[in-house]
């Protein structure tokens, strides 16, 4: 049960009640768990493969030191051809350490670049970079791939086994321009799928105008909807090629894309780009919101730190391997669960069980406030009203300890409790109750956190540790558990 304390601590910091003390026991967040469990995972299936850890992790500290000066030199020697590149591009410095960026063509099948253009920005192909095991426990969180034709069918034990290794979402390529289209997707999103893996997909942009921009959007949103996928899924603007560089408005031109799918009915739109692109000012990511933002930075020293946390993801390599699998992978970090599916053991990935409500998950971007309901035409009045439908969150029993639904007439913000102190303390302070909005039970815990600093959208609840844990670093409070889900 939720000690009626520890909740009314929040509503003490938004001026409602009078201060009273909080012990800090009631208040610690379960700091470092995630990565703790993450690498003890890791570690036991590298022995059930036959691998020894001290051993794999040697061999990519190796890779990782002997390519620096290499890719140095490969930067120098691009230089040398252009006087005009910018540097940015290529590589630089900061709390990760050194870091090299991707070309900008690796996700491409139309190869528009030039291959005799003496100005390419990224002459890094001239050295092999290294690959690194996904068997390496210390490496950054492994929470998805991303794939495309150059993978092949992947099959489901291959995606099985990454899973093995903390994955738990793949982001697989469908278009590019408005001419090619991915033959091997829909294999390749059938394997994920029957592996328990969350799908999402990606577009290759090469748009330079809002015109091309909404046509390529278009063409996105025509393949996804053929081949079956919901209109739930997370669909991403990569952009990144580097022939388009400086044409057009790139900020402005990223979000008519995700406009012209927000109007075709995909409410989660996120966008791949280059941390180049991002600090060299090609995109704002204020502008389209840095938490929509999947950053692309490999830094030379890999390590089980998790960088480039104000963004939504990180791409941290694009050469990792897992054993048993044939080639090499794109490996991310999620910091807000988008990309990931709940693979605990008795959940069940794409569909809710049998005696459960799905409990859709929004977000509204002007007043920063995520929404929870289980009502179907609630989430599509609002998905029409602009809010953002970001999938469903957990899956909530049919009977069980009610949750309770407050309302803020003040501040516009709505509070979920399953306290009955709490839900008529807010009463009494002029919120409005809506009733029994769903239903507590399950063993999904569901953690609820309180940010001090907003005046709407102040609390927030997720199943994902991973999610939970990086906005306590952020400086969101952890507090507790709220109820529980299936």
């Amino acid at each position: 049960m939720i000690k009626n304390k520890l909740y009314l601590s929040s509503l003490l910091l938004m001026g409602l009640f009078v201060s009273g003390n909080v012990s800090a026991e009631e208040r610690a967040p379960e700091a470092g768990n995630t990565m703790q469990n993450e690498q003890q995972q890791v570690e036991k299936q590298a022995q059930s493969d036959g691998l020894e850890q001290a051993a794999v992790q040697q061999k990519d500290n190796q890779a990782q030191a002997e390519i620096q000066d290499k890719v140095e030199q490969a930067k120098a020697a691009a230089k040398e051809k252009n006087a005009q590149i910018d540097s940015a591009l290529m590589g630089g410095e900061n709390e990760s350490g050194s870091y090299y960026l991707p070309d900008g063509t690796e996700h491409s099948d139309l190869n528009k670049t030039d291959s005799s253009n003496e100005t390419n920005l990224f002459d890094l192909e001239l050295y092999s970079l290294p690959t690194v095991s996904a068997a390496n426990t210390n490496l950054p969180t492994k929470s998805f791939v991303d794939i495309a034709s150059y993978n092949g069918n992947v099959s489901v034990a291959d995606f099985q086994k990454m899973k093995s290794y903390g994955v738990k979402g793949v982001v697989v390529k469908l278009t590019e321009g408005t001419s090619y289209q991915n033959p091997y997707a829909p294999t390749q999103i059938a394997n994920a799928k029957a592996a328990g893996l969350k799908v999402s997909a990606y577009h290759y942009s090469w748009f330079t105008s809002d015109e091309s921009a909404r046509a390529e959007a278009n063409y996105f949103a025509a393949y996804a909807n053929r081949i079956g996928l919901a209109k739930s899924t997370v669909m991403v603007n990569d952009i990144e090629a580097p022939d388009i560089v400086n044409q057009g408005n790139h900020t402005n031109d990223s979000a008519s894309f995700a406009d012209q799918l927000h109007r075709l009915g995909y409410g989660n739109v996120r966008h791949y780009a280059s941390y180049g692109w991002l600090s060299n000012g090609l995109l704002n990511g204020n502008t389209l919101g840095n938490k929509n933002i999947w950053v692309a930075a490999y830094p030379y020293n890999l390590s089980a730190d998790n960088y480039y946390t104000a963004y939504g993801a990180w791409q941290w390599s694009s050469l990792v391997t897992f054993p048993s699998v044939n080639g090499t992978f794109d490996v991310s970090a999620d910091y807000t669960g988008i990309f990931q599916a709940d693979t605990s053991e008795g959940s069940n990935p794409g569909t809710s069980p049998a005696g459960t409500d799905a409990m859709y998950r929004l977000y509204n971007p002007n007043s920063g406030e995520h929404f929870y309901t289980r009502d179907n035409n609630e989430k599509n009045n609002l998905t029409q009203a602009g809010w953002r439908y970001e999938g469903v969150a957990w899956n909530a029993p049919q009977n069980g300890n009610p949750v309770y639904r407050m309302y803020n007439p003040n501040a516009g913000d709505h509070h979920y409790t399953l306290n009955t102190s709490e839900r008529d303390s807010l009463k009494k302070a002029g919120w409005r109750y809506e009733g029994i909005s769903w239903y507590s039970g399950g063993g999904q815990l569901l953690y609820r956190l309180y940010n001090p600093n907003a005046r709407t959208g102040t609390h927030h609840y997720t199943l994902n540790t991973n999610e939970r844990d990086n906005l306590t670093q952020v400086g969101w409070r952890y507090e507790g558990v709220a109820w529980y889900g299936k």
